[in-house]
């Protein structure tokens, strides 16, 4: 995947992790990814999810088969658009529900 399509996926992460909040497995962020357009692999997803969390962007923690997820403050300020980081989509990756166009 390319380093374009990564970071939108990264945006993509945690704009759902921002929305819907607690703690998210890969495996559940991967359907909402693919019902929202971005089709990726679970694998993928893991590796985006490493990454963020390498960043401090989110927290994970095994717990087998899955990684689970939690947005950090960083994160829900990258989310929310007061943070910009290198590696993540500055746009968010869909629009709000409830928001005009």
């Amino acid at each position: 995947m390319s380093d374009a399509l990564n970071a939108v996926v990264r945006r993509a992460i945690l704009d759902f992790m921002a929305e819907i909040g607690g703690e998210q497995s890969d495996d559940t962020l991967t359907l909402l990814l693919k019902q929202r357009g971005h089709p990726v692999a679970r694998r993928t997803v893991v590796d985006q999810l490493r990454w963020l969390a390498a960043t401090g962007l989110i927290s994970v923690e095994e717990v087998e088969p899955f990684l689970l997820a939690q947005i950090l403050p960083d994160g829900e300020d990258v989310a929310n658009g007061h943070f910009f980081y290198d590696g993540v989509h500055r746009h968010a990756a869909r629009r709000k529900v409830g928001t005009a166009r």
